[in-house]
């Protein structure tokens, strides 16, 4: 017995060769519409001729056609068998198939013109990607040219400050060479805050994993910060806890960078009062160490709608901030992206008029053996440099002044050149303890230089070369360094810098 729902999607009938059918033999069917001694050609018109068409015993099949049956559209297929005497019409119900059909075909036709649009898209994608990389290889570019060129006249400002502090002057002129200082570092901060945004906005942001102390980096800070905190209304307090592991791997410049940026902040909007810097030791596993750093103030404090925007770029919350305290409004901004680069998290809770206090949570991998590491003890320099024959190649006049100061207090026997082809005419023919090469030099820069190393092994074979420049990102001076520098003095530099850094190398 055939299931009814079966019976209602074909029906079988005979006819004559003429197309009358004779009877119905299964099915239900549009059966009302094939009624007994009426012709087949009523319901299906596109029969006519291909009845009598059809070859003896042979099966014929017709896919994809309409009828009308009771005022309604059916597709159907059909199968005829021509008989010798009688022909059997076998006719299947297909609205349903070929309705899902036309669907997916629908479907298919729309999914090939959505994957054409995505690929058009793709292409349009790809090449705004080139344009915006190129144009962040542009502003790179432009960046490091603008860093030199700020750097060099920085490096002067800086060192001629120096150079008259270190002179006989009354009080008045004191303040105002200090004024100087204060305004170049400044200056300097904001220079970096604009190319560290860059590298983050880049991705080219390295972060280095090393061995560091916390316990060092807050005392370097704190003897830093000694001469910095001008304010005598303010004092300037650090604590560390003793259950930090002493040694943690990590990036100490960056960490150093955070904290420095949470002090600086801290200052520049507390008139009088406190500013807490504190670290402490949240949990700790076998192989991580999760940290707290806390810096509280006394100052003006925030509200909340400004507190929500406060790690913005270029976000100062008051119009005259710049006016008063300097800076570019990009410090919080890029503590807020090296420590999301450390895997951390930062938080600030504030109240105006009561202060503001910074969290920062940041996980830190484990060493295996803790040993103490080195706590940064300054060079014994005096008289380390007497008598050596040092060349200096700088084509800024004011930059060779300053060197020349600064190694004549040192009593060295100074040789200063131009260019890096007098530079290299000097190294072919005479022998020095340590040589200075500023890299952008007419004629020949200082990477150039180096190249030629074959043609001054005669004198300097041995000798320590050392860059002077201001491009100071990483992946620059790692390149001077396989180049075959020593070491790298970054401009602007400090007196103390400048001789430590040619100490290192003797």
């Amino acid at each position: 017995m055939t299931p009814s729902k079966i019976e209602d999607s074909f029906i079988q009938l005979t006819t004559n060769y003429s197309g009358v059918i004779q009877r119905c033999v299964a099915g239900n069917f549009s059966k009302k519409a094939f009624l007994f001694n009426t012709t087949i050609f009523n319901v299906c018109p596109f029969l006519e001729g291909t009845l009598e068409a059809l070859v003896l015993n042979e099966s014929f099949l017709l896919e994809g056609m309409v009828i009308v049956s009771e005022g309604q559209e059916f597709n159907v297929d059909l199968e005829i068998f021509k008989h010798q005497k009688y022909i059997d019409v076998l006719i299947h119900n297909r609205t349903n198939v070929y309705k899902y059909l036309e669907q997916l075909n629908q479907n298919r036709n729309d999914i090939f013109l959505i994957k054409r649009e995505i690929d058009e898209k793709n292409k349009q994608l790809a090449n705004l990607r080139k344009i915006a990389d190129q144009a962040n290889e542009e502003k790179s570019r432009f960046l490091a040219m603008m860093s030199h060129e700020i750097r060099n006249p920085l490096n002067s400002i800086i060192g001629y400050a120096e150079m008259i502090s270190s002179e006989n002057i009354n009080s008045q002129v004191a303040q105002y060479v200090k004024n100087l200082t204060s305004a170049g570092k400044n200056l300097t901060v904001i220079v970096d805050d604009i190319l560290d945004l860059s590298r983050i906005e880049a991705g080219k942001l390295e972060l280095v994993s090393k061995k560091i102390s916390i316990t060092d980096i807050l005392q370097n800070l704190k003897n830093d910060y000694k001469q910095l905190n001008l304010n005598d209304q303010v004092s300037l307090d650090f604590l560390c806890s003793k259950e930090i592991p002493e040694i943690l791997l990590g990036d100490p410049v960056r960490f150093y960078q955070i904290v420095s940026n949470l002090i600086s902040n801290a200052l520049k909007f507390t008139n009088r009062g406190s500013v807490l810097v504190s670290v402490k030791l949240q949990s700790e596993s076998k192989n991580k160490a999760i940290l707290i750093l806390e810096v509280a103030d006394t100052g003006r404090g925030m509200s909340e709608a400004q507190s929500e925007k406060i790690f913005n770029e270029y976000e100062q919350n008051e119009l005259n901030d710049n006016r008063v305290h300097g800076g570019s409004g990009l410090g919080l901004a890029i503590v807020k992206r090296l420590v999301n680069a450390m895997n951390g998290t930062i938080k600030v809770e504030s109240k105006l008029d009561v202060g503001s206090r910074f969290f920062v949570e940041i996980p830190f991998d484990k060493v295996i053996a803790h040993k103490k590491v080195a706590t940064n003890t300054s060079l014994e320099l005096k008289d380390v440099l007497k008598g050596k024959k040092i060349l200096v190649a700088d084509d800024d006049v004011l930059n060779q002044t300053i060197a020349a100061h600064i190694l004549k207090k040192e009593n060295v026997s100074i040789t200063i050149v131009n260019d890096g082809l007098e530079a290299l005419s000097k190294i072919e023919n005479e022998s020095f303890d340590v040589i200075l090469l500023d890299i952008n030099m007419p004629n020949m820069t200082g990477d150039e230089l180096i190249k030629h190393k074959k043609s001054f092994v005669a004198y300097n074979l041995n000798t320590p070369f050392l860059a002077l420049t201001a491009n100071t990102a990483p992946r620059d001076v790692d390149r001077y360094l396989q180049l075959g520098f020593l070491g790298v003095i970054s401009k602007p530099f400090t007196v103390k810098n400048f001789i430590e850094k040619i100490t290192a190398v003797i």
